[in-house]
């Protein structure tokens, strides 16, 4: 009862309190809590900027089935992935057709008020990976350059910075892309893999030491499908740093 007077409250008086940054309607409206357990003040608060329908149509994974890619539901992918390279990834949504959207309007349209709230919604799986890895550093997916050209930015690059800044972890720039791929989501499977081959390398002298001690490095990307892109900047960053253990941290699995 304490913290939802207290969420109500900050509803009410926030500086940013009137329209909600997803759809734009008034949100003094009675929004329910959080139905997910975040701890972080400031993860929470970006959420509480949601209006109640928007709160509403968040698809939280609440339980990984699919210990290896945090799928919610019981996954033939990593059976049949040979040659893994991260120990495990986690998510915190389903990628439904709200997502998608919620997704394209920061994405490619550059509504630069969603960062706050998609980063807060990775602290969820952030917090519960955090609860039993020591990270040593978070790093994130890096944009070609002819992508980042067109964007302006890297929205996986961003969130990663927002979830190191909040946890108080280093943020390193440990991979490059080398080559330009296609967009994933047109592709199958199989093609999904052999298009991510060779198209990352090590980004050069970071402050990681290669001293051969176990080092936990969590990764940010926004989309979980295959898991192929994952998996091929976890092969190359455990190629320069073999040591290293790479955790998946993704916005939503698919």
């Amino acid at each position: 009862m304490k913290g939802e007077w207290l969420e109500r409250m900050y509803r009410w008086f926030s500086p940013n309190n009137g329209s909600c940054p997803v759809c734009g309607r008034d949100r003094r409206d009675g929004a329910p809590p959080l139905p997910v357990p975040i701890r972080h003040t400031a993860a929470r608060q970006a959420l509480l900027s949601l209006c109640s329908d928007c709160m509403r149509a968040i698809p939280w994974i609440d339980i990984a089935a699919c210990s290896i890619c945090g799928r919610p539901e019981r996954c033939g992918d990593c059976l049949r992935r040979s040659g893994r390279h991260f120990q495990c990834c986690r998510a915190a949504v389903r990628y439904d057709a709200a997502m998608r959207d919620w997704l394209a309007l920061y994405k490619y349209r550059g509504l630069e008020r969603l960062e706050p709230v998609l980063a807060a919604m990775l602290a969820l799986p952030a917090e519960r990976l955090l609860s039993r890895v020591s990270a040593f550093a978070v790093a994130a997916v890096p944009l070609a350059d002819e992508r980042l050209r067109e964007r302006g930015f890297n929205q996986a690059e961003r969130m990663a910075l927002r979830i190191a800044r909040w946890y108080r972890i280093p943020y390193l720039p440990l991979l490059r892309r080398v080559r330009h791929t296609d967009k994933q989501s047109f592709k199958g499977r199989g093609d999904r893999l052999e298009n991510m081959r060779g198209s990352f390398a090590a980004a050069g002298p970071v402050a990681l030491p290669d001293d051969g001690k176990e080092r936990n490095i969590i990764l940010v990307d926004d989309i979980y499908t295959t898991g192929s892109t994952i998996n091929e900047c976890a092969y190359v960053i455990r190629k320069a740093y073999p040591s290293c253990k790479i955790y998946g941290l993704l916005w939503a699995r698919s």
